[in-house]
């Protein structure tokens, strides 16, 4: 049985499908907490002895922060996967085909996310002007409302997760911030 993880997750998160359930004591406390089971389990791996422990360590708590992060939105009615879409499409209009080529899903299952969102009112379908076989997906100011309620919501819950940390943490994270940014643009 591996060593729980010494990164600590802290206060009750939200995982759509309800709280995770296992029988060992990792999974316990992964009920306990709200945190999908393969976010533990990611994190309860970092001490594999053939990666170095900072990368280990550093690569468990960014998924488990995002994983966290993640199931924080504006409605609950609405998948991951739903959301990631709505995110992209913030950049401006794209084809179906290349929201599911982003997305790395297959085209019939990225109709089904459009057709939902579209259900929503969140998304709308246009013809391409300069081709007619294509169709560009557009966000919706009601799809704009949810990108901008959902990105408050994980802002003001990564601030105060922030906040519960001491004065020296805080100033490491302000620190790391830049590099994370630049960790994060590289190809």
């Amino acid at each position: 049985m591996p060593e729980p993880s010494p990164l600590p997750i802290v206060g009750a998160g939200h995982h759509p499908d309800g709280p995770a359930t296992g029988t060992s004591r990792d999974g316990a406390a992964r009920a306990a907490t709200g945190v999908p089971p393969t976010a533990a389990a990611d994190s309860a791996q970092h001490d594999d002895p053939s990666v170095e422990p900072t990368i280990a360590t550093l690569r468990a708590a960014v998924l488990v922060l995002s994983r966290r992060m993640r199931y924080r939105q504006a409605s609950d009615d609405i998948s991951s996967a739903e959301a990631a879409v709505l995110g992209r499409l913030g950049q401006g209009p794209r084809t179906p085909g290349q929201l599911a080529k982003a997305e790395h899903v297959r085209p019939p299952s990225m109709t089904r996310t459009i057709e939902r969102l579209e259900a929503r009112g969140y998304v709308r379908r246009e013809a391409d002007p300069n081709d007619g076989r294509q169709t560009l997906v557009f966000r919706t100011a009601a799809g704009d409302d949810f990108v901008q309620r959902s990105r408050e919501l994980r802002t003001a819950w990564l601030a105060a997760q922030f906040d519960q940390l001491d004065p020296a943490d805080q100033q490491v994270l302000e620190q790391a911030a830049a590099a994370l940014r630049r960790l994060s643009d590289l190809p």
